[in-house]
Order: C-alpha cells, then structure tokens, then sequence
C-alpha cells in the first residue's frame, strides 16, 4: 500500500524530533506547564495556611503550660499540639519554593524555612546556653538570634526534655562557671518561658512567609504569571524547574539523611546502625515525619485540591507521557505504604524487631527518586538541581 503523502510528512516529522519516550513532549505555547506551575503554587500555598493554623493551637496550648509550667497535662498538651503542627509542617518539607528557599538554591529565596524549621541545623547545648542566658524573656529582641535556638526544632527540645542536666561538653563555661547549676531549680518555668517566646516568633514568621506569597509582588503570582510579566520567572518552564528543585528533598533530606543514616547506610554511619541520626531526637517521631514528607511529595505531584487537579503528573499525561505519569505515581505510593506500615514506631522500635524495616522504607523511596532523577527530569526537560547531580543511588 502506498502511504500517503500528510502520513510520510508526520513520520518524518517525528523522526527529526525524535519522537520516543525519552525526549520532550510538545506543549508549543507552554499552556499546559504554566497550569501545572500555577496549580502546584497554590497547593504551597494552602498548605501555608494550615501550617499557620496549626502554630495558632500550638500557640494556645504553649501558653497554657507558661501559666502553669508544672502542669504534666498541660505540657502534654502542648507536645501533642506540637507533634500536630510538625506533621503540618512536614508536608511542606518538600515543597521550599520561592521565599521558604535558601537565598543561594532558590529562585525567590528568603531563607524563610531555616527561622520556622532549621533541621538539620539544631544545636541543643546552644538552646540550654539560652535558658542560662534568659534573654528569651524579650521575644523582639530574641528574633534576631541564630536560627538554631529558634523554631519548631528548638521547640521539640524544651517541650520534651526534662532533664536537670544540659546537653552541653562538661568543659563548657556553662559547666565550669556555675551558670546552670543557678536555674536548675527553675528549669520548668523557664523551659515553658522560652517555648513561649517561640511560638510567638513562629507566628510572625509564618505571617512573613505568607504574606512573602500574596499581593500583586507575590511569589504566587510570580509563578501564575511566568512568562507573561512575571520579574522572576521568564517562561512557565522556569517556574516548572523552581518547583521541581523543592521536590529533591525527598531525595536528599527524606531518603538519604532521615532514613538511610538511622538504617546505616549512609557514610555518616560508622557502625551501623545508627539511630542516633534520626530527625526527631526528643519526640521520635521520625518515621511519621518521613511519611508526611512523602504525603507532600505527593500532593505535588497529583497537583492536590480542586476537582481537576494539576500537578506533574497530569502535565505528563497532558504531554502523552501517561506511563511514566503511571510509573511515578505507583512508585511514589509504594513509598508512602512503606512508610504507612511502620506506623507510629520509633526509629529504635523499628531497628529492634529488624534491620530490614528502614532498608525497605529506603529503597522503596529511592526507586521513585531514581526516576525523577532519571526519566522524570528529561522527558519535561527540567533542569537536575546541583544537589542532586552525581548521585549514585
């Protein structure tokens, strides 16, 4: 049969563009990106304000237990109020876009995240240094100390540690001169005091944040605009990639420093394993953290909210890539059922019944990220961020 000639043309077409499923889709006007962008914004957003609502209660309950620090009930509370807001925040881990960013790997970055969650930068001889010290007692001027005796990190320490002793070296001045054996009578009212003054800190914070996303020179119209006005964003694929960058925490921070250092594997175990490099020292709830990062990988990549969501996946699909859109979201699920499974064990619980528990979370993590390393990145032409290039996983 002779192939007419409009059939020769698009198969010749498709030969100089190389049409498979490994090379970019079309999306001529860059519509169907610029929805993605603007959809996966608002699911950010969204997820601002429920972070903002649950630091409210954390707020209130923070505050009941500094009216009555020798309360075990109401301290209670208030670990329970901040487990709640962690896992808020959590969700938000992979999604450091714009102002949450780091100023020198972000596009808008403010630096905004490390002042509400510093981890991994936490020091808790730095947070017992500022009990001593006291000058948590004036929250405006307590602002501008280092992030790592301020936020929700700082906030697990002072709500869950009841120690009469310090997490400093015994050599340290706050050993040798007397300063903490002066307040360790007083370590429950100052404790609560401090946490205090954190939860009001965490509440302009997150104001900063939102409002660094509203208006008409917000983040969020930023990307809603990309390509059309936009100062930051001169094509709706540059805003793709800003998101995309965020989503490698699950890569980085999740698999590799929450999961694959506690199970030992990682170079920073010497004896493995080490549950001592879990995330959540004093509350353990490590693993329920790495499920809800998982969670937040997920919502953007379905695009959550809405009756049509538009996240990654439905730009992949939108792009005749439907397999792959199947692929990463049967994987990414796997991941989330792995985590599920464990529950609400600790690290050590887990490395106790059997070493395989973190090691299966791990791979089951890493067979997703393979893919957004790999497939994910190339058919959307998506930029490898630099944390992420010459990974071997």
């Amino acid at each position: 049969m002779t192939r007419s000639l409009s059939s020769t043309v698009c198969l010749l077409a498709c030969v100089l563009m190389s049409c498979d499923s490994g090379t970019t889709p079309p999306d001529p006007t860059g519509a169907a990106r610029l929805e993605a962008a603007g959809a996966m914004a608002q699911v950010v957003r969204a997820r601002l304000d429920d972070a903002t609502t649950a630091v409210s209660a954390l707020t209130t309950a923070v505050d009941a237990w500094a009216a009555a620090p020798t309360d075990a009930s109401l301290r209670t509370a208030a670990q329970d109020q901040w487990l709640a807001t962690m896992l808020a925040w959590q969700h938000l881990e992979p999604m450091q876009v714009g102002p949450a960013a780091a100023m020198d790997l972000g596009v808008g970055g403010q630096d905004l995240r490390d002042r509400i969650y510093s981890w991994p930068i936490v020091n808790a001889c730095r947070v017992d240094q500022e009990l001593a010290e006291g000058a948590y007692t004036d929250a405006d001027a307590f602002a501008a100390e280092a992030i790592n005796v301020l936020g929700l990190d700082a906030l697990e320490y002072l709500l869950f540690v009841d120690s009469t002793t310090n997490a400093c070296a015994p050599n340290s001045s706050l050993n040798l001169d007397g300063s903490w054996d002066a307040i360790v009578a007083e370590l429950p009212t100052r404790r609560a005091a401090y946490a205090a003054t954190l939860t009001t800190l965490l509440n302009r914070d997150l104001a900063t944040l939102r409002a660094a996303w509203d208006g008409t020179d917000g983040f969020l119209l930023e990307v809603q605009s990309a390509g059309t006005g936009s100062a930051l964003f001169s094509s709706a694929q540059d805003a793709l990639n800003a998101i995309s960058d965020a989503l490698f925490y699950v890569d980085k921070e999740t698999k590799d420093m929450k999961v694959a250092g506690p199970a030992g594997i990682s170079p920073d175990c010497l004896t493995a394993p080490c549950p001592e490099l879990r995330e959540s020292q004093y509350a353990n709830a490590s693993i329920r953290f790495v499920h809800a990062n998982l969670l937040g990988t997920q919502e953007m990549m379905l695009g959550a909210g809405g009756a049509e969501p538009r996240g990654f996946l439905w730009l992949l699909e939108e792009l005749d890539q439907a397999a792959l859109a199947a692929e990463l979201r049967t994987t990414l699920q796997a991941a989330i059922d792995q985590a599920a499974a464990l529950g609400e064990r600790t690290v050590e619980e887990v490395l106790a019944e059997s070493a395989t528990g973190l090691m299966a979370l791990y791979e089951a993590i890493r067979v997703f990220t393979e893919l957004l390393k790999t497939q994910f990145v190339t058919v959307l032409d998506l930029d490898l961020p630099n944390r992420a290039e010459g990974d071997d996983d």
